[in-house]
């Protein structure tokens, strides 16, 4: 497995996305149903454990309480790090309603990469910054933290670098298809997508980049391979123990 760097850590090339633990497939009600009725605990420590034995040693997750208890577990048994990027979104998973708050809850459980996620610096503007961004990122640097930003936008990635906001890493979708999710109404091309990603310096977390499940890996991520920079991570998640391996071996061949 091939490993990067942000800041001072060293993360997998490939790190384990958590949307299908929680029923959030981007496909179908079916497949969401699926996906919850699979996913109790048990079974995702044990789908972590199996990237974990392959390499992969970073979980990326909206934060709640219940994917903080499970990777304290899988730390008690695993003396090599496991990473941690956590992001503020706001969903059914946590009683958490609010980004400030969830931003103290990842300071206070030393997620490795705090992300402000999209919900909040996507939301219109009127004027060329994002109001309060400076100050929740001075947050997450202050308590010596990572600070990330999730976003579906190329003008949000374009914005936070004009206006310096000191990001170190964006989580950004990027697939072939140009897929972001269900009702997305964003204008931007795939080609406008792979010239943000290797225009921009800093390593940046790509999602969805098999489509939500409507790429096969092998196009998925040969194409990931071919327009995107050596610094960049790929965020996928797995809907069985057997996806696992077969992700890994396709990076591990490709990159």
């Amino acid at each position: 497995m091939k490993y990067i760097a942000i800041g001072n850590l060293s993360f997998s090339k490939v790190i384990c996305g958590a949307n299908p633990f929680y029923g959030h497939s981007n496909f179908s009600e079916a497949r969401n149903a699926e996906y919850l009725d699979r996913f109790d605990d048990e079974t995702i420590e044990r789908t972590i454990q199996r990237c974990i034995s392959l390499g992969i040693n970073a979980l990326e997750s909206g934060t709640n309480e219940r994917i903080i208890s499970i990777l304290s577990r899988l730390r008690e048994r695993n003396p090599e790090p496991i990473h941690f990027v956590g992001s503020t979104r706001i969903d059914e998973t946590s009683e958490i309603k609010s980004h400030q708050q969830k931003l103290s809850f990842l300071t206070e459980n030393r997620a490795d990469i705090c992300v402000v996620h999209a919900q909040y610096v996507d939301r219109p503007r009127k004027k060329d910054s994002i109001g309060g961004l400076d100050r929740l990122i001075g947050k997450i640097h202050d308590a010596g933290l990572l600070a990330g930003i999730s976003t579906h936008r190329v003008e949000t990635v374009e914005l936070c670098e004009k206006q310096g906001y000191g990001v170190d890493t964006y989580l950004f979708p990027l697939n072939l298809s140009g897929f972001v999710y269900p009702g997305y109404d964003g204008t931007e091309s795939v080609h406008d997508r792979i010239d943000v990603v290797r225009g921009t310096p800093k390593p940046f977390i790509l999602i969805k980049t098999l489509g939500a499940g409507r790429i096969p890996p092998d196009e998925g991520l040969l194409f990931i391979a071919e327009n995107t920079k050596p610094n960049d991570l790929v965020s996928i998640g797995f809907g069985t123990e057997d996806e696992v391996s077969e992700a890994v071996e396709l990076v591990e061949k490709l990159f």
